[in-house]
């Protein structure tokens, strides 16, 4: 059954199946819970209407839902007539890399998030220098350092590309292909839940969509799912969209576009012809759909500005290109073209590295008024300085144009953001508010303040459809037999915190999580527990 789309016979048998649970369970055993939450208002995740009960957790597992008052439990939790949901779901979690510094991840857990799936175009594994050859390396590291939360990964079509051909611009040879499947192939069997991409950044855009379409039905062939930073976002959208869809198509894969926008002051206003694309696909038979992050501003590096014949190789060959004077000279051309198209106060420069701190946190004409050069030329200077780029907030896209996204309901939510370690958090360093605020600004914000959905809507997307996006069979619905991942949060007062300005803030409103049947926020207090899992996909074949 696709979650995420309940027919309306769907939520009355849902809603049967509650009741039955209440009446059972007066008849059933009495036998100890290992967690027990009283006087909470039910909402399941599937969109369906709350309704109040308990909810009966043994082990990992939730084994009952309805009246509990009578059963006893070695732990209880009083909501206090708050909303119990389904823990929610972060479709771009980005921190596969920061778990290891702090595998408590408190700025998700306060915003209600159980689990993350992350690895956008690129995955810690399999690689051929790097830290982790294969995938199962970094799942066995995960679970070695454990984390508070559940991590799902996607294999990133970067990985082969860079382990068989490099950061080269070219098409792969035939032999070349078949290795590259078979990398994919073998990451799958090891957990993957399908093979995403991120087509701004290098090496991902030289890959071809024949090259895609072809590493697409690997992952379809053992249950995966295709997730995508396209190709463009802005003034060529539709060539990006259409390349979505192709590989959807012919690779006869479920299709899902992370961070859905229409990027550049020109595209304001474009964004209900990309829903209607992506409704026509969708009726084309295309399993299309799509996540965001509810904010009108876009957090990567500033690198995504230079052109791409200026990146192959990688960062530091573009700043070698910065030394000849013929190549810096049409390098900034183009710069020029970047930042007239973005206009003024669309720049702002977060984390830079060493000997350019003096301009961190500024737009970048604060930075050119500086240097004493104009905006491109600023842009040059801060790429030919720190051996890494600098990254950066684009204010790039239109609030309305979001919350037309936001409201459809095969969209999703994604915080695209990892959560900052406390190291982070004492430096105060440049951040996006989407790593503390995302899913409590979707439930506060655009629930309470906006009312552009209703709260049963915001959950079930941010819960049952996620499920159903990676194919979680046991999560993202309140019901028996579903694994026991649970936010608990006041409706009332679930709101973001963190700023542009600000960003280091702890979401509010989110007084417990629990994972896998164990609370790591309790009371509103981190408990300090560690039950995350790896959710692995349905290729996945145990040793």
């Amino acid at each position: 059954m696709n979650k995420s789309v309940l027919s309306a016979e769907c939520r009355v048998l849902s809603l049967l199946a509650a009741l039955v649970l209440v009446a059972g369970c007066a008849t059933t055993t009495k036998q100890m819970l290992d967690l027990k939450i009283t006087n909470g208002r039910i909402l399941d995740g599937t969109g369906a209407p709350w309704y109040r009960g308990d909810v009966g957790v043994r082990g990992d597992t939730i084994v009952a839902i309805g009246d509990l008052h009578d059963v006893p439990a070695t732990t209880t939790i009083d909501a206090h007539d708050r909303i119990v949901s389904p823990g929610f779901i972060d479709l771009l979690g980005q921190s596969q890399n920061s778990v290891f510094a702090d595998p408590h991840l408190e700025p998700k857990v306060r915003q209600g998030v159980t689990t993350e799936v992350t690895g956008e175009g690129k995955s810690p594994g399999p690689s051929k220098d790097g830290k982790f050859h294969s995938l199962a390396d970094y799942f066995t590291a995960v679970e070695k350092n454990r984390s508070a939360i559940n991590f799902a990964l996607l294999v990133g079509a970067d990985n082969p590309r860079e382990m068989v051909i490099g950061d080269i611009n070219r098409k792969p040879t035939a032999d070349e292909m078949r290795e590259m499947e078979r990398i994919v192939d073998q990451a799958m069997r090891e957990g993957a839940i399908g093979i995403s991409t991120s087509l701004i950044y290098v090496p991902g855009m030289f890959s071809t969509t024949d090259e895609l379409v072809n590493l697409a039905r690997v992952a379809a062939a053992r249950g995966g799912v295709y997730f995508t930073h396209m190709r463009d976002e802005g003034d060529q959208i539709d060539d990006g969209l259409d390349e979505v869809f192709r590989i959807g198509r012919e690779a006869k894969i479920p299709v899902n576009i992370w961070h859905l926008k229409t990027a550049g002051r020109a595209n304001w206003g474009r964004m209900p012809h990309v829903i209607d694309r992506i409704l026509a696909a969708r009726a084309e038979g295309i399993d299309a759909a799509a996540n965001v992050y509810p904010y009108p501003a876009s957090g990567t590096s500033l690198s995504t500005l230079a052109p791409s014949w200026a990146m192959e190789g990688g960062y530091t060959e573009l700043q070698k290109r910065l030394t000849d004077p013929a190549l810096r000279a049409k390098i900034s051309e183009d710069l020029a073209r970047q930042y007239a198209k973005r206009g003024e106060k669309a720049i702002w420069v977060g984390a830079i590295g060493p000997g350019f701190e003096q301009y961190q946190k500024k737009f970048i004409e604060e930075i050119a008024k500086e240097m004493g050069v104009a905006p491109e030329e600023a842009l040059i200077r801060l790429f030919s300085g720190p051996p890494y780029s600098p990254q950066v907030i684009f204010f790039s896209m239109s609030e309305d144009d979001v919350q037309y996204a936001l409201k459809q309901p095969f969209v999703s939510v994604g915080a695209d953001s990892g959560a900052p370690p406390p190291a982070a958090r004492l430096a105060n360093a440049s951040q996006h508010p989407r790593a503390y605020g995302t899913f409590a600004r979707v439930a506060g914000h655009y629930v309470r303040d906006l009312h552009l959905f209703t709260l049963e809507e915001a959950v079930r997307k941010m819960t049952s459809q996620a499920a159903d996006r990676c194919n979680f069979a046991d999560r993202g619905i309140l019901r028996a037999g579903m694994k026991a991942d649970i936010a608990i949060f006041d409706p009332n007062a679930i709101k973001d915190i963190a700023t542009f300005a600000e960003p280091h803030q702890f979401a509010e409103g989110v007084s417990d999580v629990i994972v896998n049947g164990v609370p790591i926020l309790l009371d509103s207090k981190m408990t300090g527990a560690l039950p995350g899992r790896i959710l692995r996909g349905k290729g996945y074949e145990a040793h």
